[in-house]
């Protein structure tokens, strides 16, 4: 497509968007990505799909590479890898299903939050994307003892209503926002319909969470009708709960603050949610 192509200039498609029927996956690393859920959960789906890398969004206007350094490797002296963010476009075509996947994985940027959105949003516009989920992760006050809860807000009530039917709380929230709602809006504005899901992932979990990519993505192939096979990303959120399940009864002070974690969760259980 190098010598038809006329979008915007931060996009770079290598193939064509060959699809017509389409929903839209987004994972963003960073602060929407706590504990990796999120990308976690978006590059299981991209490789189990096999889903093929059809483009970038150039990161040269879209980082401040003092807050977030490029990545080096030097071996021996010489420079033998230097990556910047990467944002990578994946398409899958289903032979099966009713729709077909447009996948991006990549970084919140830093700045031209607009010029970024717009990249996403010229092959949605020109191709027709059905929808788009958006994949989150935030850290939580929540025991890896109970089923790990995924949370959403959508840009219609019918989305709203989709996402309580598979076990997604609606949130409410007032206060400081990322990407995610600047996407939201904007999809809104264009009369895409949008949600936004989050899996909330504990606290003391010190790198990936597993368990809540696992609990993410199985909502989220079951909102779309895709059949993936999860069974890899079940084992390694069962070997996640296990190494817990020794810590807690190895370390004192570490099965105390999940039990204390426990009555937090049972409480606010308890209470009534008036608003749903």
């Amino acid at each position: 497509m190098s010598g038809e192509y006329s979008g915007p200039q931060d996009l770079h498609l290598v193939k064509e968007l060959d699809l017509k029927n389409f929903d839209t996956i987004i994972a963003l690393g960073g602060w929407p990505d706590a504990k990796r859920v999120a990308t976690r959960a978006a590059e299981y789906l991209r490789d189990k799909l096999e889903a093929e890398k059809i483009g970038e969004i150039d990161p040269a206007a879209l980082y401040n590479f003092v807050v977030q350094r490029p990545l080096v490797r030097i071996e021996q002296g010489l420079v033998k890898y230097y990556e910047l963010p990467r944002n990578e476009l994946y398409a899958w075509k289903s032979k099966t299903a009713s729709n077909d996947l447009l996948i991006l994985i990549g970084v919140e940027p830093h700045t031209n939050w607009s010029r970024y959105v717009e990249s996403i949003f010229h092959i949605s516009d020109v191709k027709k994307t059905n929808r788009i989920i958006l994949l989150g992760g935030l850290i939580d006050r929540i025991p890896h003892t109970v089923e790990p809860q995924i949370s959403g807000v959508a840009t219609t009530p019918r989305l709203v209503e989709e996402m309580k039917l598979h076990g997604i709380e609606p949130t409410v929230y007032t206060g400081p926002s990322g990407i995610h709602s600047y996407i939201l809006s904007e999809s809104d504005r264009r009369g895409i319909p949008a949600s936004s899901l989050w899996g909330h992932a504990p606290e003391y979990i010190t790198d990936v969470d597993s368990r809540t990519a696992y609990q993410l993505l199985a909502k989220v192939a079951a909102m779309i009708y895709i059949e993936v096979d999860l069974g890899d990303l079940k084992r390694e959120a069962e070997l996640l709960q296990k190494q817990l399940d020794v810590a807690m009864s190895e370390n004192q002070a570490f099965s105390q603050l999940v039990q204390k974690l426990e009555l937090e969760y049972k409480i606010r259980k308890r209470k009534p949610n008036y608003i749903k």
